[in-house]
């Protein structure tokens, strides 16, 4: 376990678990005791939203200040390289940390209300859905500093906008505001930085109520796509496990009912 010191706010509401990046101070820069208390913060939220009727049905990753996450913190870098160590945090915590993000079972959105930069952006691209601030810009930060993608970028990104794009948006190292960000389909839903907080709880909301076990099993069929003949076999036995649950037979009933289903999560 990981001494916080409230880098890391945690907060349930409405089935949603909001997950507050605090430290901005510093722009949200990902020191040790950051990337250990989201460690922390990305495996309790897969821990608490596993059993079915779980109280966290959606998780919000999201940050305070100016910046959303500005990447590696450079005076912890400058540190290590002179110390000739520092390769150990990425496959210690920045693999972990991203990893257990992607992991989480229930939809995961990144509210973006500043500059996702470096590890910042691996971190907003490791969540289902972005919703984006006009104030806000994605920016690789990477090539700038002799170094090459971590925390999952150069899958996620060539998976969202194609190897090409992925490769000149990483290799050119430019900000991509956030006006283009929602062109090349990087986020979701772009609002202005006053809507932003109420967007989100609004697809948040619409995930917590919405039928959790097909969710995660949408997600993990999508996450493990294969050749069709497996896709549709793992599909079958999605099938299969949903076809007893309660939110499956609350869907059939109020679609014959004609009334808007209530599910539960179960």
């Amino acid at each position: 376990m990981s001494e916080n010191n409230n880098l890391v706010l945690v907060e349930d509401k409405a089935g949603v678990r909001y997950i507050t990046i605090n430290r901005p101070e510093a722009y949200n820069s990902l020191d040790k005791t950051l990337r250990l208390a989201l460690i922390d913060a990305f495996r309790n939220a897969q821990k608490d939203s596993q059993e079915l009727g779980s109280a966290v049905r959606a998780v919000v990753l999201r940050a305070a200040g100016k910046a959303f996450c500005s990447g590696q913190d450079l005076k912890e870098q400058l540190q290590d390289t002179q110390n000739r160590t520092g390769m150990e945090k990425v496959v210690e915590e920045y693999n972990p940390m991203v990893e257990l993000l992607a992991g989480i079972s229930v939809p995961t959105i990144a509210a973006l209300q500043g500059p996702a930069a470096g590890a910042g952006w691996g971190l907003a691209m490791a969540c289902d859905f972005r919703v984006m601030s006009t104030a806000a810009s994605f920016k690789g930060a990477f090539t700038g500093v002799g170094l090459a993608a971590d925390s999952g970028l150069s899958k996620t990104l060539v998976d969202c906008v194609g190897r090409a794009k992925a490769l000149q948006l990483l290799l050119m190292d430019r900000k991509v505001p956030a006006e283009e960000a929602l062109e090349l389909g990087l986020v979701e839903n772009l609002v202005e930085p006053a809507e932003l907080e109420a967007a989100t709880e609004k697809l948040a909301a619409s995930f917590a109520g919405g039928p959790t076990a097909a969710y995660k099993e949408m997600k993990a069929l999508v996450k493990n796509a294969a050749a069709i003949n497996e896709a549709a076999a793992a599909e079958a036995e999605a099938q299969l496990r949903l076809f007893n649950t309660a939110d499956h037979s609350e869907a059939v009933a109020a679609f014959v009912g004609k009334r808007p289903p209530q599910f539960k999560g179960e």
